[in-house]
Formats: C-alpha cells, structure tokens, sequence
C-alpha cells in the first residue's frame, strides 16, 4: 500500500472521495485536489478533519463540502480525493492536536469558519 506524508505523518494514498470507503475507526483525514505543481506528491490539500468513525459522520455530508466542492480546482472539472490517518487508539483530544498542527503548517482553503471570512478559497498555503 502507498502512503501520503503530511506533517510527517503518513496517511493513506489519496483515493477519490465519493468512491472511497472510510475506515470504520478513528482517523484525521485530508481531503485534496490535485495540483501537478504540488510536492513531493501532486495532492494538495484544502481541508483536514477528525472523526472518531467516518461511517457514521459521511464525507459527501459533511458541513464543509459544498466548500470543498466550490474549490476553483473541483469547479473546473477537478476530483476532490481523500486520505486517512488510522489513529484507533487514540483519543479525541490527540486527533484534534493533529488536525490542529496540520491546519497550521498548510493552511489548507477549506478550514475556514463563517466567523472567519476573511479567509479565501484562492488564499495560497505554504508547502
């Protein structure tokens, strides 16, 4: 199996998201697009999250799709792709460490809140 390094962490490789199957455990996910300008591989990411069991909270149900959707990428014929970070033993407040760590270091478009509208889908990230 390949895997996807973010923030040193290692995921799974990026799979289209509305064909993938969430694992029925605790995870941070990374949802991306693809950009060829990306490195070391061409997933970039707009949004990372947590679940305690992504079975039961839906990806395409997600409060933050329609802004992962409304990324400029996805809008002109682009898939939106996800990868998982297993993390079945760990608690809530670690997974929320690590999303918290990861949305800093990228700075992904996506994680954003309607108390933040300053932040723009065309904001650059750093890598």
């Amino acid at each position: 199996m390949n895997f996807m390094a973010y923030g040193g962490y290692s995921f799974s490789y990026p799979e289209p998201l509305l064909s993938s199957k969430p694992p029925p455990l605790a995870v941070v996910y990374a949802i991306a697009i693809l950009n060829l300008t990306w490195k070391p591989l061409p997933y970039e990411p707009i949004y990372f999250g947590e679940s305690e069991d992504l079975t039961r909270d839906s990806l395409p149900f997600h409060p933050a799709f329609e802004r992962w959707s409304a990324h400029p990428a996805v809008r002109e014929g682009g898939r939106l792709y996800v990868s998982y970070l297993w993390l079945p033993r760990r608690t809530a407040d670690f997974r929320e460490h690590v999303e918290r760590t990861l949305i800093a270091q990228y700075r992904p478009a996506c994680n954003w809140s309607k108390r933040d509208p300053t932040r723009s889908l065309l904001a650059s990230s750093p890598r």
